[in-house]
């Protein structure tokens, strides 16, 4: 009997020092994961404030009107180019007038 429970035991500490060998194996690679983790929140943190500072440059009134002036042909709006409401009709001309054969607008 005591030549089983000899056995038995040798097997319980091999199991349990194999256990232990790959609890710090693994132990070792979730170190390395999460160092690499680590490393690339750093690295995102960087190019979150790298956007950020070229949000706020980009958002200034200033370099919109730039932009808006030099890319798109856009101006601030001239005087002559307001116009009151009940002074469009003759700003825009006359509406041209539906033929008999397009129907009534809207169909």
């Amino acid at each position: 009997m005591s030549r089983r429970v000899f056995i038995f035991g040798l097997v319980v500490i091999a199991v349990l020092i194999f256990s232990l060998y790959r609890a710090k194996y693994g132990a070792r690679e979730s170190a390395a994961a999460l160092a690499e983790v680590e490393a690339r929140l750093v690295e995102e943190n960087a190019r979150r404030l790298e956007l950020l500072t070229e949000f706020s440059h980009r958002s200034r009134q200033e370099w919109l009107e730039e932009y808006a002036r030099r890319e798109l042909g856009m101006a601030p709006a001239r005087a002559d180019q307001y116009v009151r409401l009940d002074q469009l009709h003759t700003r825009l001309g006359p509406r041209p007038q539906p033929s008999a054969a397009e129907g009534p607008a809207g169909e």
